[in-house]
């Protein structure tokens, strides 16, 4: 029996903001669930409050400083389709409206990570601005962590 050769030079097509996105998700969950914003999840699972952080840390300031920043615009205005399962059984994708409110601005950053990776390659409707969404969610991230000191101290592990 010869042994297959595996062809992994599809992974080679994430972008380097995708790669620094995935990354710095990475540790922006890790710092938000160790600054205590968790919930229980189904089977004691610990799950990000992304709703209560949002809301009650980041808040309405946070929501009017993004709203003015061009980079974010293209998150705002028109943020990444979700990825659905249709009434057939198959993959298919739905618009999300404009962001409104500082909850689905989070929301839309997370989509962008989920898309990203979680199997939005197959057929991504948003392929050819991932990096105009990678930098706008990057954008976020960076402003998330000059407004929350607690956040950015467990980020940076410079506690």
């Amino acid at each position: 029996m010869t042994e297959q050769q595996i062809n992994y030079s599809k992974i080679d097509e994430v972008s380097e903001a995708g790669i620094c996105l995935f990354k710095c998700m990475m540790r922006l969950e890790f710092a938000v669930k160790e600054a205590g914003y968790v919930r229980r999840g189904s089977r004691n699972a610990a799950e990000i409050d992304w709703d209560e952080y949002a809301r009650n840390r980041l808040g309405p300031g946070f929501w009017r400083q993004v709203q003015g920043a061009e980079e974010i615009k293209p998150l705002i205005q028109t943020p990444p389709k979700k990825q659905i399962v249709d009434d057939n059984g198959s993959l298919d994708w739905r618009n999300a409206g404009e962001v409104t409110c500082v909850q689905e601005l989070i929301g839309a950053v997370r989509r962008v990570r989920n898309n990203l990776f979680h199997g939005g390659k197959s057929g991504d409707p948003d392929a050819e601005r991932n990096d105009e969404l990678f930098a706008a969610s990057l954008c976020v991230i960076e402003l998330i962590l000059k407004k929350d000191d607690r956040v950015r101290t467990i980020f940076t592990g410079e506690y």
